[in-house]
């Protein structure tokens, strides 16, 4: 079970903060609310879907 996981982790689509913002449509949301949600993170980090969706729904309100 413990390798399933590290290879969906590895598997797991990586992108910059910019990317993701102008991918916002993949996600169901608007690139206004990706960028508010990725707004403390550097540039140039790489970022996975799932911290992604995690940091967007914090910032919709969701906990």
């Amino acid at each position: 079970m413990a390798r399933k996981a590290k290879q969906e982790v590895a598997a797991e689509q990586t992108r910059s903060k910019q990317e993701w913002i102008k991918s916002a449509f993949t996600l169901g949301a608007e690139s206004f609310e990706v960028a508010g949600a990725l707004f403390q993170e550097a540039a140039e980090q790489q970022l996975t879907e799932s911290m992604v969706k995690r940091k967007l729904n914090t910032y919709r309100g969701g906990v």
